[in-house]
């Protein structure tokens, strides 16, 4: 099985490292953002960057499609079973179009999230096929999703 490892820096990639282990055992790579942690990453998986993207800047649209197109191409040479994201907005493509590509799609909400969704998790929420969320209250608003307390 092969795992395609995608998260925002900051938090989102504090969190997905500490799934890192997982690439002990499994085939995996990593898809961040430019600058940041991904200069400091020094894993022996390979590494994808990405543009940053903030929803509030100029160009916004033209750089999410563009994201769009750079998620396909990457899902396309790696070709893995599976997207594992802890959010922010730079996963979401990587999710739809992993799942139009057949591909299954795991979506940890970020443990900052107690009580409230997020912007990521509301759009990938209807067709992830595992939704996991760090707080008990999270269950609320995301009924389908598994309760699975902190992976810090």
């Amino acid at each position: 099985m092969k795992i395609c490892y995608v998260s925002s820096s900051g938090g989102h990639w504090e969190e997905l490292m500490c799934l890192n282990e997982l690439c002990q055992k499994y085939d995996c790579f990593f898809v961040t953002e430019n600058g940041g942690q991904a200069d400091e990453y020094k894993g022996k998986n390979k590494l994808y960057t990405v543009s940053q993207i903030n929803r509030n800047e100029k160009g916004f649209f033209k750089k999410f499609i563009k994201l769009f197109f750079n998620a396909g191409k990457i899902l396309k040479t790696e070709k893995p079973d599976v997207v594992i994201t802890t959010g922010a907005l730079v996963s979401f493509p990587f999710c739809l179009v992993g799942k139009l590509k057949r591909k299954k799609i795991i979506y940890i909400e970020s443990f900052a999230r107690v009580d409230k969704k997020s912007l990521t998790g509301r759009l990938v929420y209807p067709f992830a096929d595992l939704f996991l969320v760090q707080w008990e209250p999270m269950l609320k608003c995301y009924p389908k999703a598994e309760y699975v307390g902190g992976i810090f």
